[in-house]
């Protein structure tokens, strides 16, 4: 693929969405806002996943309303919502006020990030898919510097607003962006109803692909919303783990996404998928600066092109008015493996503690990669 085929949709759609990950991955702290508040830790866990419940429930509508509608419009009106909840955290700390604002961001989650890489993909021809969605996914890493990395230091330095304010800021900016994308007629569908959403996960075949995924957000959302209460009960910071993240991740996407060859990939997703799980069995051991720099690596490394490696696979050969639908529906199954079992490892936390929690979530990757290898093996003889 050569950088001077990418559009100019491609990219606007691929800085809006790495600037609206920077405010959606500063959220990776409000465990430290909420524990600041007295919250326990199933009462986080509760507010974390219902973000996801959202954003899950809604993105049946929200895809085929993007598909529908128009991936632009629906980008804006996604800005808008997470700007507006993001800035109203300054003034609240009540539980039930806190956890609609988690329904919007959820929502919002649900609409842009369907949207923006459905305008990737369709700014994408097929032979290209692979190295551009990775390409594509690689500057929302960005996202994980700027957001959760600075986002601490302010905390330490200002407080929660200044926090609240400096996350919203991305998304204005992400706004501005999105208003330079050029959408065409062939993109949208006036005639597709909800139901449609439904009816393509099961004529496209997509449901190993989607197993897969929520595997891997099951092992991203326990260390993404976790680690960093894990880590100040041993008195270490989180911030190096986002720098070895962002970076590692960025590079990978960047450099190796295009050396792997398709034939096979979704095996080699699986050995990679066994590797993520392998990475976070040894959390627990992390005990100074240079497990959490070491774990951050291999996190990182067997993490980083699984997400789009897989959405390359589904959205092969597809017409661009399915690319909404299709991406809600892998985005959807990240939503539920990030949401539901931060929700469900959080009670696990809360009775038996982090180090068992941490242990579980891996044993539960493996098994379910290894069913899905047994399967695949059975289906391709």
């Amino acid at each position: 693929m050569n950088f001077n085929n990418l559009s100019k949709n491609f990219i606007y759609a691929t800085f809006s969405n790495c600037l609206f990950f920077v405010n959606f991955s500063c959220f990776f702290l409000l465990p430290l806002f909420l524990d600041n508040n007295n919250y326990t830790k199933s009462e986080i866990g509760i507010v974390m996943s219902t973000f996801g419940f959202s954003s899950i429930l809604l993105t049946p509508y929200t895809s085929t309303l993007v598909d529908k509608y128009g991936k632009k419009l629906l980008s804006l009106v996604a800005l808008l919502l997470m700007i507006s909840s993001t800035l109203s955290f300054i003034f609240v700390v009540d539980f039930n006020i806190i956890l609609f604002l988690r329904i919007i961001q959820g929502a919002a989650f649900s609409i842009f990030f369907n949207a923006s890489s459905a305008i990737a993909s369709n700014s994408l021809e097929d032979q290209d898919k692979q190295y551009g969605l990775s390409l594509f996914s690689s500057f929302t890493i960005i996202s994980y510097f700027l957001g959760p990395f600075f986002s601490e230091k302010i905390i330490l330095k200002f407080g929660y607003t200044e926090f609240f304010i400096y996350s919203a800021i991305f998304s204005c900016i992400s706004f501005g962006l999105m208003l330079l994308v050029v959408e065409e007629k062939e993109e949208s569908d006036k005639e597709i109803l909800a139901s449609s959403f439904f009816t393509i996960i099961r004529e496209n075949k997509i449901f190993k692909i989607l197993v897969a995924n929520f595997l891997l957000a099951s092992g991203f959302g326990v260390v993404m919303n976790f680690l960093s209460l894990f880590l100040r009960e041993k008195d270490l910071s989180i911030g190096l783990f986002f720098v070895g993240y962002s970076v590692v991740v960025f590079l990978s996407r960047v450099l190796l996404s295009s050396r792997l060859s398709s034939v096979n990939l979704f095996n080699k997703i699986l050995v990679m998928l066994s590797l993520f799980a392998v990475a976070i069995f040894f959390v627990p051991s992390i005990n100074s600066i240079f497990d959490v720099i070491l774990f951050s690596i291999l996190f990182s490394l067997t993490y980083s092109l699984v997400y789009p490696f897989l959405s390359s696979i589904a959205l092969k050969g597809k017409p661009k008015s399915l690319s909404g639908r299709i991406f809600g529906a892998i985005n959807s199954s990240f939503s539920i493996g990030v949401n539901v079992m931060t929700f469900f490892f959080g009670f696990i936390a809360e009775i038996y503690g982090f180090n068992i929690m941490f242990k579980c979530a891996s044993i539960l990757i493996l098994i379910g990669a290894l069913l899905l290898f047994v399967e695949e093996r059975r289906s391709t003889k």
